[in-house]
């Protein structure tokens, strides 16, 4: 498979080939020989991150950037994959909210499984709550670089 990082990587070394990495040696896409969608993609979240530089059109790699992204892992989905047992304990918990209130509407209220399901809503809102604290603070954390 092809990760994002290797992406990355593979087009930071056509800027490091062609001797793009200061804005005195910026070039345009098409003189690095990069596909149209790299241009359509520094509009969006690869521009956001710093790494590749637009100036007028002309792009040029910002290696202290890239360094940095690297050592915090960020821009690379490093840390978004930590919260993938959270997302999945949400996941699994809200099926069984369903499952349960739906046992309730056709076999009644039963005090057990109602103590049960409000029980389990009360851990989907900690986790949901944790998640987007959590993912806040990581944005937060790569505005400020």
């Amino acid at each position: 498979m092809y990760s994002h990082r290797n992406r990355i990587e593979s087009i930071a070394q056509k800027f490091r080939e062609k001797g793009a990495t200061s804005p005195q040696s910026a070039m345009t896409a098409q003189e690095l020989g990069l596909p149209p969608r790299f241009e359509e993609a520094m509009k969006r979240r690869l521009g956001q991150t710093g790494i590749f530089v637009d100036i007028g059109g002309r792009y040029y790699l910002n290696e202290e950037r890239l360094a940095t992204v690297e050592r915090l892992g960020q821009g690379m989905g490093g840390r978004r994959r930590s919260m993938l047992p959270v997302r999945m304990a949400r996941m699994i918990i809200g099926v069984l909210i369903v499952f349960l209130i739906l046992i309730m509407l056709i076999y009644g209220r039963i005090f057990d499984l109602l103590l049960l399901t409000v029980s389990l809503i009360v851990i989907w809102i900690g986790l949901s709550t944790y998640q987007i604290f959590y993912l806040a603070r990581l944005r937060s954390s790569r505005s400020a670089l």
